[in-house]
């Protein structure tokens, strides 16, 4: 017989079921993969988690209806992490599996089945693998397999603008297939997913190779390429947790740098399902030395895991938008965990959550120090209405003289770029702006880069006006010569919890293009924290105040922050123009109908406490009672659906505060 997890999105189902396997599909029926089965008079999809011979239910056995390739996509890991993930988020394993493995593409299954079919089987399931899955130390990120003897080394990496990330990343994975393992790096975006394939594909040259110092750990490696590879300039004080061994990692790795470079392939929703399955399969079998994805790649299986990297993960698009919810972040840290690998989470700023992390012991810091961050970065000006003022009436104007002055002066030297807000963000969208610039300066060149135009890649050294949204500026030969940002209100004005953090991400996305020392003019500020941390290009202290600021009120990610909300066409209009800080701090109870009646059913201790903003309910729940009340959460959400009840509510773990 088979223990089979089925594709059912009821939470009073979330378990598995056992089924007979039919003789004609007793060599096909492993453990991992995809079956179809007859389930409440219909026939369902799910995934085999474990061969039987007895099964503990009492009743009669129905047969499997099909095997549908034979390949195993479900390993050991994935159905622990699914398990994990799950547990963390309050939300049910079939919807994580759905996350997790691309859609069937049965042509593609059968090629790849019949490809493995003489390879050893790798991930393979077993019933105590089952059992782990479900148990308490599965959920909290616990495995005993042999990676346990590895002492993982996980870093927050502050880089400098400029080559530095994929310098680093190159190192890092040198490293980690040095040692045998392969490497998962994940982006918010697949434009960064390409930037950091080519960066990964291009030849390196033998002399920087012999500069490489053969590394002892993560931070080591990194270390070495913040300093150029003529040594170390950070606070020794920041160790890794771990020394990251990597047992096996040859020596020589610096003079190795591979006649041939890495195996790497990519996962990204575009790609279609044909592509999705081979990237994942190949990473699974282990053919990959690298796979590069975006969100949902974090659940990817490697056959032999060395390295997780997530890129910029305070980056809204790292959310899953669909149930559970589970923030990247929050996959890559539960996998690092349990796989025992080491983890790097990267990027020019960073995110509150990665700074509780570093504060908490359980990540290592890992930063520029200020001589090279002078060194690296433009020069930035972030001048207030009032400051504007004293030249006269254009102080109250979107382009006051100042900026105008920039762009004539960026030009005699090379491309400037004017960073402008999607339409969406602001009322001056980006083709607006386009228009006043060019009827501005009409002489100039103009390029205009953005999703509604269009993505410009790269732009030459020659001068150009650049107009383009966050996240589609290009790059430009030797940087930009100066660089706008505009409407600076449209991001640090949001009333959302990460305001500052997300306007700081943004602007240094442009400002971090422009070449050293050249000069960056932000427009529209109120001098607030944001705008000061990117003059001093502070990221780090400013996540650093949010946090201690956060932990003054009791928010997230101080405390476990639970948003449930009436589900979907059963919502109020909501509130806006009011802090989240202010509202959740203030505010009290929970709201009414089906939440307030959720709320009641959960018991909650007296230490957590409720609260409303617009038309959302917020639990925040200090971190010793957090896994009692999710768990809480869960068994009430499937209480109600095995009776049949609607539940009415949306249970969001870590969930937005809007």
């Amino acid at each position: 017989m088979a223990v089979v997890t089925l594709d059912l999105p009821s939470p009073a189902l979330d378990r598995t079921f056992d089924y007979l396997v039919p003789a004609r599909f007793d060599a096909a029926a492993r453990p991992g993969v995809r079956v179809r089965v007859p389930f409440n008079g219909r026939r369902v999809g799910g995934f085999i988690v474990e061969r039987r011979e007895h099964s503990d239910h009492t009743g009669k056995l129905s047969p499997i209806s099909a095997v549908s390739s034979g390949l195993v996509l479900l390993t050991a890991g994935l159905w622990r992490l699914a398990n994990a993930v799950a547990a963390r988020q309050a939300g049910t394993v079939s919807d994580v599996l759905r996350l997790a493995i691309p859609a069937a593409h049965v042509a593609t299954e059968k090629l790849l089945a019949a490809a493995s079919s003489g390879a050893e089987e790798s991930g393979k399931l077993t019933g105590g693998d089952l059992a782990a899955g479900d148990s308490q130390a599965a959920a909290e990120g616990v495995s005993n397999d042999a990676l346990a003897e590895r002492s993982p080394s996980r870093v927050a990496w502050a880089c400098r603008p400029g080559p530095d990330l994929f310098r680093g990343l190159r190192a890092a994975v040198d490293a980690a297939r040095a040692a045998g393992r392969q490497t998962l790096i994940i982006a918010p975006s697949e434009r960064l997913v390409a930037s950091v394939l080519r960066a990964l594909s291009e030849p390196e040259d033998a002399e920087s190779c012999q500069r490489r110092p053969p590394p002892a750990d993560l931070a080591g490696i990194l270390a070495g390429i913040e300093s150029d590879g003529r040594g170390r300039d950070r606070d020794p004080g920041l160790a890794p947790p771990g020394q990251g061994d990597w047992s096996g990692r040859a020596p020589e790795l610096a003079a190795d740098c591979r006649e041939a470079g890495p195996v790497i392939g990519r996962l990204v929703a575009g790609d279609g399902p044909e592509a999705r399955l081979e990237a994942y399969w190949a990473a699974a079998s282990g053919a990959l030395d690298v796979l590069v994805g975006t969100r949902a790649a974090a659940f990817a299986p490697l056959a032999r895991p060395g390295l997780l990297v997530l890129l910029n993960d305070g980056d809204p698009a790292l959310r899953e938008p669909r149930a559970p919810y589970a923030h990247a972040r929050t996959v890559l840290t539960v996998r690092a965990a349990q796989e025992r690998t080491d983890l790097l989470v990267a990027g020019m700023t960073r995110s509150v959550q990665a700074q509780a992390l570093v504060e908490s012991g359980w990540l290592a810091a890992l930063s520029p120090s200020r001589s090279q961050v002078r060194a690296a970065t433009p020069v930035v000006n972030a001048p207030t209405v009032e400051d504007l003022a004293r030249e006269g009436t254009t102080a109250l104007t979107r382009f006051p003289e100042a900026a105008f002055r920039l762009v004539r002066r960026g030009l005699s030297l090379g491309p400037v770029l004017i960073q402008v807000p999607s339409a969406a963000h602001e009322v001056f969208g980006l083709i607006r702006t386009a228009e006043e610039i060019a009827r501005a300066f009409p002489a100039s060149r103009l390029a205009r880069s953005g999703e509604d135009v269009g993505i410009v890649e790269r732009v030459g050294p020659e001068p150009v006006l650049v107009v383009a949204t966050p996240g589609a500026e290009p790059s430009a030969v030797n940087g930009y010569a100066a660089a706008i940002l505009l409407d600076a209100r449209a991001w640090a004005g949001r009333p959302e919890l990460d305001a500052a953090v997300d306007a700081l991400r943004i602007w240094m996305g442009g400002a971090g293009l422009v070449r050293p020392r050249g000069e960056v003019l932000l427009l529209g500020s109120d001098g607030g924290p944001a705008a000061q941390a990117l003059v001093r290009w502070d990221p780090v202290g400013l996540a650093e105040r949010e946090l201690a600021e956060r932990r003054e009120l009791g928010l997230p990610p101080a405390t476990k922050a639970v948003v449930l909300t009436e589900a979907p066409g059963k919502r109020s209009s909501r509130s806006s123009g009011t802090s989240a800080v202010a509202v959740l701090d203030s505010a009290g109870g929970a709201g009414a109908g089906a939440v307030a009646g959720f709320v009641a059913a959960l018991g909650l201790p007296a230490e957590v406490r409720v609260r409303t903003i617009a038309d959302k309910t917020v639990l925040l729940i200090p971190a010793p009672q957090a896994k009692e009340v999710i768990g809480r959460i869960r068994q009430v959400v499937r209480e109600k659906s095995a009776t049949g009840q609607s539940l009415g509510v949306r249970v969001r773990v870590d969930g937005e505060l809007d």
